[in-house]
């Protein structure tokens, strides 16, 4: 989601953003559960996990004392690119002013509001901690070493030959609001948006030719690909399953065990895509099943019912294996066929939720 833009679910307020921009980093982060508790509607927000897989972004640049020179880097080198014509131009207009660039470090950090009953009725708040940094000079040291090229320059990607020193943070942490979603509502929509624009798609008309007699038939697209009209969006379907399955009947929530990577998308020709990609949650190293075809459907189904211990809950390799990296489809198909042939036990509910995937495949 683009941050600023309104929308539908988006329960992102300036009031709410302001509580959590002000609101310091603690341990834990206590304070900003506290001010969650009694400051806002979501009085039952819990800290659910944090993704630390961002790029440090470029931020200020100040001079050697510290004193600032600009608030934003992007914006300062673009209007002295357009000043200056060029990055040599530039580079040599600054090259005694012994400025220094710093940096953002991001973690993203996610909180759930957890309201019970549906699986998808929960808020979503996404909110960045940045701690700034200083450890490089905007400019290369030594030009003659060469010089980054515009696109690298307004990146701050640098080139290697800027002048260093040991890194040093620059104040506290603080928090900013990324994004404060309500899913039932995201879930809704994006279901609605999904099914109206393969409504439409299937009533396409395509001519096939039949090439031995050479006479054409138009046919809708619903037509040609059987089942067209059962499919639904993934997204729904995660949650349903998660209901449907021994999940969703021992009282697991699927908030807290996932986040959720929304994005709603807008086409220059109008057409609106939103999506979601679910992110685990567990915090331990979790390993990645491999070799299994050397294993009998038993041995591998063993291997499964570890994992779900390793993860806390029944049924969990069934949702890693939507997303494909830990669980892989094929693992999946062989413990249905398994169950089928009568070599292996599920429980009815997962069965049922691992065959209605099998004729219908989806995943992230």
């Amino acid at each position: 989601m683009t941050r600023g833009t309104r929308h539908e679910y988006d329960l992102q307020t300036d009031v709410l953003a302001t509580i959590v921009a002000t609101t310091p980093v603690t341990k834990k982060h206590a304070a900003l559960l506290t001010a969650f508790a009694t400051r806002t509607d979501w009085r039952a927000a819990r800290y659910v996990m944090t993704r630390d897989i961002y790029s440090d972004w470029p931020a200020r640049v100040i001079d050697g004392e510290g004193r600032e020179i600009a608030p934003d880097y992007r914006a300062w080198i673009d209007a002295q690119l357009a000043e200056h014509g060029s990055v040599s131009a530039v580079v040599d207009a600054h090259r005694e002013s012994g400025y220094w660039l710093t940096e953002i470090r991001p973690l993203l950090h996610y909180f759930v509001h957890d309201r019970g009953g549906a699986q998808d009725n929960f808020a979503q708040f996404a909110v960045w901690e940045e701690q700034e940094y200083v450890e490089r000079a905007v400019f290369p040291s030594d030009p003659r070493w060469g010089l980054p090229d515009v696109n690298e320059l307004r990146r701050a990607s640098g080139n290697g030959t800027e002048e260093r020193i040991e890194r040093r943070t620059l104040g506290e942490p603080r928090y900013a609001l990324q994004e404060a979603t309500d899913m039932q509502r995201f879930v809704a929509l994006a279901g609605a948006t999904w099914h109206a624009r393969r409504q439409a798609e299937g009533d396409r008309r395509i001519v096939e030719r039949d090439l031995a007699t050479g006479q054409d038939r138009v046919l809708t697209v619903r037509e040609l690909w059987p089942g067209y009209d059962r499919q639904r969006w993934p997204g729904r379907r995660f949650f349903d399953d998660w209901t449907d399955s021994s999940a969703g009947h021992a009282g697991e929530r699927a908030c807290a065990r996932w986040t959720f990577n929304t994005s709603d998308y807008t086409e220059p020709g109008g057409g609106r895509h939103l999506n979601f990609v679910p992110q685990w949650a567990h915090t331990r190293k979790i390993a990645a099943l491999k070799d299994t075809h050397r294993l009998n459907a038993y041995g591998l189904y063993g291997r499964l019912n570890q994992f779900d211990e390793r993860i806390g809950m029944p049924f969990a390799w069934y949702f890693y294996g939507l997303h494909g990296n830990l669980v892989k489809s094929g693992q999946m198909e062989r413990v249905l066929e398994a169950a089928e042939a009568g070599l292996i036990v599920l429980p009815e509910c997962d069965y049922a939720v691992l065959r209605r995937w099998q004729q219908d495949p989806y995943g992230f």
